[in-house]
């Protein structure tokens, strides 16, 4: 079921690259741009483990009774696993509790990689002419890293949620954000766009992830939930409306600072 993404991640390429016919990237830089999205999965998954074992640490309140803690650890891994499992048992799962998860564990560690490699990718002089250059990159590396991420969670998934994922392409929305916002910055030289264009697919991709995560919590909770896949895929199809009035109009086609303002 994992591969069911590829023609719709294929479809995105497609869109992206297409103003680039006549003046493409160069083919070294394009693979950084892949490499990119793919470093960030791999990373985004062995630091997850980290993220997620210390955000445990303080939900579960081990550190305030820090022998309790020290006599799991002289235990082994199973009195260390027996501890967290008994503390989760016991632990009512709360939506601030949630939203703070999926703030560290998703949406800062996931965009915060793929912000942080996009730049390194496009660094090279002359690998960005335009606004719209910024967009199509951080595009690129945010399909590249949903169409990882599909592969590996479809894999365990049934058809219809393997087929959601894939239309609902969340981190090609982050992406194209991220990139309008920092192409922003790399035209008018402001600071405050070279952050936005992290923040806002950060709280964006923190509240969306939380609602999903919170269905079948509480009635309102539930209905924000459906309402947040549902609207993954609404945007996904307003994104690539808007992307090719973008094209069309070349509303973008405007020259950035080649050397990025130092911050």
């Amino acid at each position: 079921m994992g591969f069911i993404c590829l023609p719709f991640s294929l479809f995105l390429f497609w869109l992206m690259l297409r103003p680039k016919k006549e003046a493409p990237f160069p083919k070294r830089g394009l693979l950084r741009l892949l490499i990119a999205g793919a470093v960030s999965v791999v990373l985004s998954i062995v630091l997850n483990l980290p993220v997620e074992a210390i955000l445990s640490f303080f939900r579960f309140g081990f550190f305030s009774d820090p022998a309790a803690l020290l006599s799991a650890f002289q235990g082994g891994s199973d009195s260390i696993a027996g501890m967290l499992q008994n503390a989760q048992n016991n632990t009512e799962q709360t939506f601030l509790w949630t939203l703070i998860d999926m703030f560290f564990a998703a949406g800062l560690l996931e965009e915060g990689l793929k912000f942080l490699t996009c730049r390194a990718a496009i660094r090279k002089e002359g690998m960005i002419r335009t606004w719209m250059d910024c967009v199509i990159c951080f595009a690129i590396v945010g399909i590249t890293f949903e169409f990882i991420e599909n592969i590996a969670f479809g894999m365990d998934s049934d058809f219809l949620s393997a087929l959601v994922r894939s239309v609902g392409c969340a981190h090609f929305i982050f992406g194209v954000i991220m990139g309008w916002f920092y192409g922003k910055y790399r035209v008018t030289g402001q600071k405050k766009y070279c952050l936005l264009s992290l923040v806002v697919p950060v709280l964006y991709h923190t509240f969306t992830n939380s609602f999903m995560a919170s269905i079948d919590t509480t009635q309102i909770l539930t209905v924000l939930g459906e309402a947040s896949g549902i609207s993954h895929i609404v945007v996904t199809v307003l994104t690539v409306i808007i992307v090719i009035r973008w094209q069309k109009s070349g509303k973008l086609n405007v020259p950035v600072l080649q050397k990025a303002p130092k911050q």
